[in-house]
């Protein structure tokens, strides 16, 4: 069975495939545990920068332009660093990053916003070296779980449901440190990025993972593949449309003058994405990996639809669950996808293009919900596209299923081989 039918049909047995085995895999949980301290930055920064620059300045709009100076060169830098860790080891980019990244923000904090080009140039600086944590453990794990595939759908599932949480408790911890001062939520941004950081850099598994050495590179690195060009062209509208939520959210709030409103939806939806994601992983569904995305991006077409009817605010908090849910699903979903489809020695960086389209849909939806007042139409004609992308791609992936099939994602080209106990 060639690889692309085995994506269609393929159901992995794997009657031990539980959280709990999962966790009980050596190095499993210390990674991950890493990996979440280490993304909090991602979450508290956007929230820090602009309570700093609001103190300072005494408005939101300076902190605003920090908040997406940030968040813009952390897409940038992601797929950038991630093809350093393909080529040599991802120790070295996450080790770098965390400590170049965790400086810039540690000079802000103690500086504060009062340069304006230099306060842009620190934030640029900390977003482009932003530590390539995520797309990082997505790499190790078929690393550290080399004889249980079972186990690999799960490890995502858990990995993108946790990280909804991070994006929960993230603003809140930031918006409580700043009780304190300003400062001391950027400073505390930059430590837990730096503990996250050396954690899973300095790891067994990370020290040791090499690079493939006898492969051909190619400077298109994992976009050469046209599989991989559609899974980020479907991530990029999803994207959209969980970024038109919090506009749509303001906007539907201020219509129902509930101040909480805004706030709230976006929660909601996080939570719906931690429970989604969770339950994804939690059993063996029928059907292949390609069959799950599809379904998955249909239905998170379809969950939008019920918040087109302008309801109050409780079923509206009630619904954004689902599409939620359907979108954390679909993105681990997207994961187990692109580590068979990535060509071999690109994983980490193609794992950096997923993040990068999926925030560059979030800004994108950001932008597109404001031009239309805040109308859940945005969201619902987002995840649409990303629906019809994947039909049309999905189709012509199973055209080419003859195919020579390419290795999984594992950078030390060796999937079958476990890091040695310790």
């Amino acid at each position: 069975m060639t690889r692309t039918n085995r994506l269609w049909s393929s159901r992995v047995q794997d009657s031990g495939a539980s959280y709990t085995c999962l966790l009980r895999e050596q190095y499993a949980a210390r990674l991950l545990c890493a990996t979440l301290v280490g993304r909090l930055p991602n979450a508290m920064a956007p929230v820090s920068l602009l309570l700093v620059a609001q103190a300072d300045h005494g408005s939101i709009g300076f902190g605003g332009a920090l908040s997406a100076v940030y968040l813009v060169a952390f897409a940038v830098g992601q797929p950038v660093l991630g093809r350093v860790a393909d080529r040599r080891g991802p120790t070295l980019p996450v080790v770098v990053g965390a400590i170049v990244a965790s400086c810039a923000l540690g000079v802000l904090a103690c500086a504060g916003t009062g340069s304006r080009w230099l306060s842009l140039l620190l934030v640029a600086v900390a977003g482009l070296s932003n530590p390539p944590l995520e797309s990082g453990l997505r790499t190790l794990w078929p690393r550290i779980l080399p004889t249980r595939p079972g186990l690999l759908r799960v490890a995502y599932a858990l990995d993108n449901g946790s990280q909804e949480a991070v994006y929960v408790a993230g603003p809140l911890l930031a918006a409580l440190l700043a009780l304190l001062s300003p400062g001391a939520a950027l400073a505390a941004t930059a430590s837990v990025g730096l503990v996250g950081g050396l954690l899973l850099g300095l790891s067994r598994p990370a020290r040791e993972l090499r690079p493939v050495a006898a492969i051909e590179r190619h400077w298109l690195g994992p976009l050469r593949s046209p599989d991989v060009l559609v899974l980020l062209g479907a991530l990029v509208c999803a994207g959209g449309a969980v970024g038109a939520v919090r506009v749509c959210a303001a906007a539907q709030g201020e219509s129902l003058g509930i101040g909480w409103f805004a706030g709230a939806l976006p929660a909601v939806m996080s939570i719906g994405g931690l429970v989604g994601g969770l339950g994804y992983g939690a059993q063996c569904w029928p059907g292949g990996q390609l069959t799950h995305l599809m379904l998955l991006a249909f239905g998170h077409a379809a969950a939008w639809v019920p918040m087109l009817w302008g309801l109050g605010a409780a079923p509206s908090v009630a619904l954004v669950v689902l599409p939620g849910m359907c979108f954390s699903a679909l993105v681990c979903a997207a994961c187990l996808v692109i580590n068979t489809v990535a060509p071999s020695g690109t994983g980490t960086e193609a794992f950096g293009w997923l993040i990068a389209a999926i925030n560059l849909g979030i800004a994108a939806g950001s932008a597109a919900a404001g031009w239309t007042g805040g109308h859940f139409g945005v969201a619902l004609v987002a995840s649409s596209a990303a629906a019809l992308v994947l039909l049309l791609g999905c189709g012509r992936m199973r055209a080419r299923s003859g195919d020579q099939a390419v290795e999984p994602l594992s950078v030390s080209g060796r999937r079958s081989e476990a890091v040695a106990p310790a």
